[in-house]
């Protein structure tokens, strides 16, 4: 993503929920910023000639041993056509170079998206009530991104006699 993209990612956000309900729009500044968050990755998917869709995340182990997908995004005209699937596909790919596991955030009321990552392999892990917006919830998704490796137990040593 460059910032001429910006203004385009800008009228994506303000076509989506979460942020037409909550009012709000993504800094795409700090997103591209290395000095303000130097471990985010911002990225746009291209379609004829236009940005159809984009995706901000931190590959860096963010959060209990996980990259977190900070933002994702699709024009309207451009969804069910499988660009978020592809955007969330390559953060997961980057990310399991960092990290075992990948995190996110959705709003309670935002249930498109949640369906979206329920099919993707994220399960629901936790809530935070009242966060953002009073009588919403933001629920935590995790997904494992490879396989768990064992713990190996140390054994103990014996004392001869």
């Amino acid at each position: 993503m460059t910032r001429a993209h910006v203004k385009t990612c800008d009228a994506i956000v303000a076509a989506s929920e979460p942020w037409k309900t909550l009012g709000e729009r993504f800094d795409f500044a700090a997103a591209l910023s290395r000095k303000a968050r130097p471990y985010d990755r911002a990225y746009v998917c291209i379609v004829e000639n236009k940005a159809a869709g984009f995706i901000v995340f931190s590959p860096q182990p963010v959060f209990a041993r996980g990259g977190y997908i900070r933002s994702i995004g699709v024009a309207p005209a451009m969804r069910r056509l499988g660009i978020g699937a592809k955007l969330l596909s390559f953060a997961e790919k980057i990310i399991s170079g960092f990290s075992p596991n990948s995190y996110l955030c959705v709003s309670s009321f935002n249930r498109k998206a949640q369906a979206f990552y329920k099919d993707a392999g994220y399960a629901l892990v936790g809530k935070l009530h009242d966060l953002i917006l009073p009588g919403a919830s933001e629920y935590i998704y995790w997904k494992r991104l490879l396989p768990r490796t064992p713990v190996r137990k140390k054994q103990r040593r014996t004392k001869r006699r």
